[in-house]
């Protein structure tokens, strides 16, 4: 078994490929150990989605969500506590008596214990910074791992051997942009389809959720040949948090997209006749600080 990144042999790896990182609620989208290497799956790791995640909006966005860390923390997100004029950096608990605010700062305990202080507000960052060399990069990621996904384990031969060999790679620009950073930056699409605070009721199964991420791709613009070559573009769209990112898989232009979505009024390729909006929920919600005599929660 080798690789689909370095083409390396990886038949002793254990390391598990998640698509979308633990730390931003994925449990579904993964590739079994083996398809990606451990010393590919720990650069992934630290280069791209360490350094996605710890950007300014990823970290407000998990903190207001409640998303946890791989370990199962809270993420630390700085505070403001408008009756102190500071602002502290918080980590909250969920525990039995309710939410816990834990933060260093003894000033402020003593505030809030005095009943001066009631209310702290998290930073509300809408979106990513765009364009994101780095996002950029993830999502040509989680495009090249999504293709081996839905092929699954029975097609992993055919896709490693025939169409990500050595001699065709047709995903080649792709993967090494992905894993290496070669070439010129890939572009992507980004936009909000929907809010983070958006229920949906699905009609055909009479259930009603939120959405914290899905994928997939789309095929468009066919070209067949006299020669009955067919060729088309096909782009990897992914919502995060109700923000769609699309990327194409062979090319590092993005407009192809932008006209598909013109044509199609803007309907996003995601978007499921059967899911209708419940409710939408505020994306930003003072917490209150309640204290009882033992301790501040």
């Amino acid at each position: 078994m080798e690789c689909i990144f370095c083409h390396k042999d990886s038949s002793t790896s254990k390391s598990i490929e998640h698509i979308i990182p633990e730390s931003l609620g994925n449990k579904d989208y993964f590739l079994p150990s083996g398809y990606v290497c451990d010393e590919c799956n720990h650069y992934f790791a630290i280069k791209v989605e360490k350094e996605l995640l710890s950007q300014p909006y990823f970290v407000s966005m998990r903190s207001r969500n409640g998303i946890l860390t791989k370990k199962g923390k809270f993420v630390r997100e700085k505070m403001i506590f408008p009756g102190a004029l500071k602002s502290s950096e918080v980590e909250m608990k969920m525990t039995r008596k309710g939410l816990i605010a834990s933060f260093n700062d003894m000033e402020l305990y003593e505030l809030i214990d005095a009943g001066k202080v009631r209310t702290m507000i998290g930073l509300y960052i809408p979106e990513p910074e765009y364009p994101n060399a780095i996002m950029s990069r993830f999502l040509a990621k989680c495009a090249y791992e999504f293709f081996l996904f839905i092929m699954s384990e029975k097609k992993y031969d055919l896709c490693v051997k025939e169409l990500l060999g050595s001699k065709i790679d047709t995903l080649k620009d792709l993967r090494e942009y992905a894993r290496y950073g070669k070439g010129k930056d890939w572009q992507y699409n980004q936009r909000r389809i929907y809010s983070e605070g958006d229920c949906f009721i699905n009609q055909r199964e009479n259930i009603h959720y939120e959405i914290l991420h899905e994928m997939k791709f789309l095929t468009a613009e066919y070209k067949r040949y006299p020669n009955g070559k067919v060729e088309a573009d096909i782009y990897f769209i992914m919502c995060i948090a109700g923000i769609e990112y699309a990327i194409c898989i062979s090319d590092s232009d993005i407009s192809g997209y932008q006209k598909w979505l013109e044509k199609h009024s803007g309907i996003s390729p995601l978007t499921d006749e059967a899911e209708t909006l419940f409710y939408s929920l505020s994306d930003v919600n003072p917490l209150l600080i309640k204290k009882d005599n033992d301790r501040i929660y």
